[in-house]
């Protein structure tokens, strides 16, 4: 302890010495500037600039005067003329930075979807859908009970049916019991808010135009049904008998966009790894089965308008429900109802009025 005080006491006396040296130094420079400032006016060789004798007051108030003041009207036109230029311009310039940041936003969704977060590998190369390799354990032993193939939905119609705040929900909390996990930082995955966002951007960019969308379903559904005037299926030995049956299964045979388009893939237990069970006995999404519908909505068209534009978290729904904001929209598109607002456009959706009012019937049937 001794030690380490004379050692304190010896750096503080090193530390006053510099500091009165450095004193010293600083006033002999002083005095030595000073000394040497003293030398007699008129003795420098060449008087300087701001010594020397300048124009007297009539040649400095007219040609002088005129010339200065000539060159700040030359000055002041041009800018006048220049500056109106210029804020015409800013538009364009603000439109551009917009589609400049955009573009960013993009490729860097892109490259996080590609090779960052490699989503590609569950949702197939621009999102047109995919399988997972998923272990099923059970919920309450935690045993393993299986190893399966679970088909991932396709991103390319996604924002068709959810907005941007539901798709960062779904990308940062993630889907239980299924392949998905959180991506986002608040579900405790590797993303950052901006990095969700430009993963969003990309999913935006790369959306089907509405016909090719329309044409894949339809062309699904002449494949699965071909279904008659009546909406029975005319496929001899045909899995669904309905077309609405059809629609509500859309993708579980073949894997069609991993079963985007349908109904089972959160109402039916099993459904998305071709294990289903009960029909609309309900896995993520509620149970269908026992009148369930006819009691939630007594008219037809109050379920087709909920499945048409589901209503946003928090808003109350039918006799009894309450909307928890995780199901999409199939009949209305989320993203095109303010023209000042839209980033897609009115008739990209997921199903037509006569496909919905078909599921919604088979529903009410189970």
């Amino acid at each position: 302890m001794q030690d380490l005080y004379l050692l304190a006491i010896a750096q503080k006396t090193i530390g006053y010495v510099i500091a009165v040296l450095l004193l010293i130094a600083f006033v002999v420079a002083i005095a030595i500037n000073v000394r040497k400032g003293r030398a007699e006016v008129g003795s420098e060789v060449e008087l300087a600039p701001n010594r020397k004798p300048y124009m007297n007051d009539e040649e400095l108030e007219t040609k002088k005067l005129d010339r200065t003041l000539g060159l700040g009207l030359v000055a002041l036109g041009v800018i006048a003329l220049t500056l109106p230029l210029y804020w015409l311009a800013e538009p364009g310039r603000q439109e551009g930075m917009v589609e400049r940041f955009e573009d960013v936003a993009i490729s860097r969704g892109e490259e996080i979807y590609v090779n960052g977060a490699q989503c590609a590998g569950c949702h197939g190369p621009k999102g047109i859908g995919g399988v997972a390799s998923y272990t099923i354990l059970d919920p309450v032993t935690g045993a393993y009970v299986d190893q399966v193939q679970w088909k991932s939905p396709a991103l390319d119609t996604i924002m068709y049916r959810y907005t941007p705040e539901q798709v960062t929900y779904i990308l940062n909390y993630g889907r239980g019991y299924s392949p998905m996990p959180a991506w986002g930082a608040p579900g405790g995955g590797p993303l950052t808010e901006q990095q969700i966002a430009e993963v969003i951007a990309y999913l935006t960019s790369i959306q089907l135009p509405a016909a090719e969308s329309q044409l894949a379903v339809q062309k699904e559904l002449d494949k699965t049904c071909a279904a008659d005037a009546d909406n029975n299926c005319t496929i001899p030995g045909g899995m669904y008998k309905t077309l609405g049956e059809a629609v509500f299964n859309l993708g579980y045979s073949d894997g069609f966009a991993g079963g985007a388009y349908s109904c089972g893939r959160c109402h039916t237990t099993g459904w998305s790894f071709g294990q289903a069970k009960v029909a609309g006995g309900g896995a993520m999404g509620p149970n269908l089965t026992g009148g369930s519908e006819i009691r939630q909505f007594p008219v037809a068209a109050q379920q087709e308008a909920f499945v048409s534009a589901y209503p946003k978290m928090g808003t109350a729904y039918g006799t009894a429900g309450w909307s928890s904001g995780r199901m999409g929209s199939f009949g209305t598109n989320p993203n095109a109802q303010d023209p000042k607002t839209a980033i897609m456009n009115p008739d990209q959706v997921m199903l037509t009025p006569a496909q919905i009012a078909a599921v919604v019937a088979y529903e009410r049937s189970l």
